[in-house]
């Protein structure tokens, strides 16, 4: 049965492709970026896009497998916006899961909308790290780890899409060196805000240049906490290497003794 399921699907797609049928139309994208306080991320991609009626079997039947990957997807779709956007430099995409949408059915026309999410970790830093001093860390957006739409005069956030950037707690920005401005927060030259976004619904964003540059400050509880925790880890490991089983034996062994001889009252 899965078989002819997926025989079915395939065909469905091929059908589609050779009658050059455009029954799925692209919305838009939201792309969110949340940065690891190691200069790795966590990205989440929702892709939107309008489905004819034609297509609507297609979709409810491409919903029935948990095997299909993004490149699956976007076959079946034809749709451009599913692929990795944070993808580039020395980065690589782990961990990935799809997450597709029942169809949502709009009230005053045929068509609906569907919705399909992409999760997935980096797998190396895409900011830079510097350290400024003893709890205070700069970090630096790598653009090149960035991949959205390529135009003559470089890269841009093609219009209807969204990227947001959730940095670390306790972190703080400086706007007014920040390139392009985001939409949101907007209004002062520096901000503590989590999250920024750049939206592109009323028009494509220009990434080039791009300049997005973070500080993040560590608390002095949390610099001891985690000074404290490497001591115990370093106490562990030696206590487990073969010195610390040596010392932790001749320990025991001088304590059995010390016992031994006050038992006899030698000592």
């Amino acid at each position: 049965m899965k078989l002819a399921a997926v025989l079915a699907l395939l065909l469905l797609s091929a059908a589609a492709l050779a009658a050059n049928v455009t029954g799925f139309e692209d919305a838009g994208f939201a792309v969110t970026v949340t940065v690891n306080k190691d200069g790795s991320a966590h990205v989440e991609e929702q892709v939107q896009m309008i489905v004819s009626p034609a297509m609507v079997d297609l979709y409810k039947e491409s919903l029935r497998s948990t095997r299909l990957t993004i490149d699956d997807w976007r076959r079946t779709t034809g749709s451009l916006n599913l692929r990795y956007h944070v993808l580039g430099g020395n980065v690589t995409p782990l961990n990935t899961y799809i997450f597709p949408r029942p169809l949502q059915r709009f009230t005053y026309v045929e068509t609906s909308l569907a919705t399909i999410t992409v999760e997935y970790d980096t797998s190396g830093p895409i900011f830079t790290t510097r350290e400024l001093g003893p709890r205070l860390t700069a970090y630096s957006l790598i653009p090149d780890t960035l991949s959205f739409e390529n135009a003559p005069e470089g890269q841009i956030l093609p219009e209807n899409a969204v990227l947001t950037i959730i940095i670390p707690p306790s972190s703080t920005v400086d706007l007014s060196r920040t390139f392009p401005r985001p939409t949101s927060p907007a209004g002062s030259a520096v901000s503590t805000a989590s999250a920024y976004t750049w939206n592109a619904t009323g028009g494509a964003i220009p990434l080039t240049p791009l300049e997005f540059t973070f500080n993040t400050e560590q608390s002095l509880d949390s610099e001891v906490s985690t000074f404290f925790s490497g001591v115990q880890m370093k106490a562990t490991e030696l206590l487990l290497s073969n010195y610390g089983l040596l010392a932790g034996v001749i320990v025991i062994i001088l304590a059995l003794l010390f016992f031994v001889l006050k038992q006899s009252k030698t000592i």
